[in-house]
């Protein structure tokens, strides 16, 4: 015989057990929650129900019982199975929450508070092109009409075409309306009388005036009203430059076709100045306030030519034969505080011969501390020959060199003639000079050497300070006067104490060296002090800047683009000099040769 089972019933006398059954197991922790889980999926969790302890049998069992008293319960079970089952007993007993807690999960639970009385569903400051916020804004506002259009169970619109020109002009709407939402309390106001502005059928601010009668568009006599702070402003006066790029009075005047922007000139003008396209066209160089004079500028007493700069110049056509001519250079070398000159000449322009030239004039004017040059990169001209020239150079032979000879050797920045400016300028004279001295005559090397050394003496007779125009300040000072003791090479004539004590003549020496350095402290010192250009402090180029490089052989337009890697700070703190990195290498070049295109730090809006 088979029974069937239509109902099961499940009593426990816990009642903890029974609420951890009737809630859902991953509350609790894995211990419980797995014997819970296991219990729902066999079982149904309804059918438990819960019976008193002195009902339970089973309870019963487990404390001890006589077989006889068991016999009767644990064959028919409890007395209430036999009653109807609305009247069993009910779960009435409560529950120690404490106790049930125990095996639950802990929750760590995070809440943000955000107390916003309203957030914009597009921010027009996450865009950087207009263009791109009116078409997003666009498409967001065709998904609202779609939504709209569901709910309403209208007619949709199309979803998968290109954006008509009336969605785009909603877009704009749109922002407009959002930029003059700060301007209305101003209107109210009366703060734009001038502009004779009112409120169209939009509920848009337009600016009125006096065209009314001007046969154009209507947003051209009647352009929208935006202030000049909002993000769309720049957004679209960006856009109208970057539009052929034009000047601040062309870009603002195309932006008020649209918008009365007010500070438009303004902001014009920054977009213009922040505008890379432009920065790089224009290329306006870096410049920075002037440093101080070095120490061998300014070193009185000393001998001249103890702070010597070198420089080459030429090529001279010389005649070698019947019929045969070559190319001789002039090397000028010139004392940083006398401002004496010494000509010499070379025949070729590679590093041996310029040391032969070096040792001539080491043996006539004696050993220098300091010899200042450019490093073999940038010399006077840009003529293939001095480019040629500078292939033959060796800085680690010249160093050698005057190693040895207790010399120490110092070159610039490359490209950065400026700063061998002592004897840059006086290879102008020098040039000048030789070619009114020679004219179209083509002369032998040694007639060439004899004209070097008559133009350097004409050079040394030269005033360096300040000019005298009083009859009582006596003679101008010129090197001369500390090479020769006097300011001519004629001999002086007159009388002359006669002695044969050599201490005479020594003080006599000296006076004329002492009356030369008091002379240059009155009258040259003073000349050095005036800051005639660069005088105003720029802001220093950064590493990370983008620049680019005015090379002196490459079309403005086609320049080199580079970045900082480097800074070399001068004493005052200020950057003049820099190291770049290029597609083809790295080089050191002085920021006068440079155009920051875009700075490292940005622009901030």
């Amino acid at each position: 015989m088979r029974l069937e089972v239509e109902k099961v019933m499940f009593f426990t006398d816990s009642m903890i057990t029974l609420q951890w059954i009737k809630s859902s197991a991953r509350i609790y922790k894995p211990f419980v929650s797995s014997r819970i889980g296991e219990i729902q999926t066999l079982t149904d969790p309804s059918s438990w129900k819960h019976i008193p302890g002195e009902d339970n049998t089973a309870d019963k069992v487990s404390r001890g019982i006589a077989v006889n008293d068991l016999m009767k319960e644990w064959k028919c079970g409890p007395r209430f199975l036999h009653l109807d089952e609305t009247e069993w007993p009910v779960d009435k007993v409560n529950i120690d929450q404490s106790l049930e807690n125990l095996e639950r999960r802990k929750i760590n639970q995070t809440v943000l508070v955000v107390n916003s009385t309203s957030i914009a569903p597009i921010e027009s400051e996450h865009f950087s092109s207009w263009r791109k916020l009116v078409r997003v804004t666009a498409y967001v506002l065709r998904f609202v009409r779609i939504l709209k259009s569901k709910l309403n169970k209208e007619s949709m619109p199309e979803a998968d075409v290109t954006l008509a020109p009336a969605e785009l002009e909603k877009a704009e709407l749109y922002w407009t309306k959002e930029a003059q939402k700060g301007l209305k309390s101003r209107f109210e106001r009366g703060e734009f009388r001038t502009l004779t502005p009112f409120i169209d059928n939009e509920g848009v601010i337009r600016v009125g005036g006096r065209v009314e009668n001007l046969v154009t568009s209507y947003e051209s006599r009647h352009p929208a009203l935006l202030p000049g702070s909002h993000h769309i402003a720049l957004l679209f006066t960006r856009h109208v430059h970057e539009i052929g790029h034009p000047g601040v009075e062309t870009t603002t005047a195309k932006a008020r076709r649209k918008f009365w922007i007010l500070q438009g000139h303004r902001l014009a003008k920054t977009v213009k100045h922040r505008c890379v396209k432009c920065r790089s066209t224009e290329c306006k160089r870096e410049t920075q306030k002037m440093a101080d004079l070095p120490s061998n500028r300014v070193a009185p007493h000393t001998p001249p030519f103890h702070y010597t700069s070198c420089d080459y110049f030429g090529p001279f056509q010389v005649k070698v034969g019947r019929n045969k001519r070559a190319k001789h250079y002039g090397v000028i070398f010139t004392c940083l505080n006398t401002r004496a000159v010494h000509l010499e000449m070379a025949t070729d322009c590679s590093t041996m011969e310029f040391l032969q030239v070096l040792r001539r004039f080491l043996s006539v004017r004696g050993r220098p501390a300091q010899i200042l040059s450019d490093n073999g990169t940038q010399f006077v001209g840009a003529q293939r020959e001095l480019r040629e020239m500078i292939s033959g150079w060796s800085e680690d032979e010249l160093k050698d060199f005057c190693a040895d000879k207790g010399i120490q050797w110092k070159f610039i920045t490359p490209n950065a003639a400026h700063q061998n400016g002592c004897a840059e300028s006086l290879v102008k004279s020098a040039k000048i000079s030789i070619k009114k001295a020679i004219g179209e005559q083509v002369l032998t090397p040694f007639e060439l050497y004899t004209c070097f050394l008559e133009v350097a003496n004409l050079m040394n007779e030269r005033p360096i300070g300040r000019k005298c125009n009083d009859p009582d300040d006596g003679n101008y000072l010129c090197p001369n006067d500390m090479l020769l003791g006097r300011s001519s090479r004629n001999v002086p004539q007159g009388l002359f104490k006669q002695t044969k004590n050599p201490r005479d003549r020594v003080e006599f020496v000296q006076l004329i060296v002492d009356s030369f350095w008091k002379q240059w402290s009155q009258n040259v010192l003073p000349l050095l002090v005036p800051c005639r250009k660069w005088n105003t402090d720029r802001r220093n180029v950064r590493v990370g800047d983008v620049v680019m490089t005015a090379e002196s052989n490459a079309i403005r337009g086609k320049w080199t683009i580079a970045r900082i890697i480097q800074v070399y700070p001068g004493p005052d703190g200020k950057v003049r000099n820099v190291k770049l990195k290029t597609v083809s290498g790295e080089y050191r070049r002085p920021i006068t040769k440079l155009a920051v295109i875009y700075p490292t730090e940005g622009y901030s809006d």
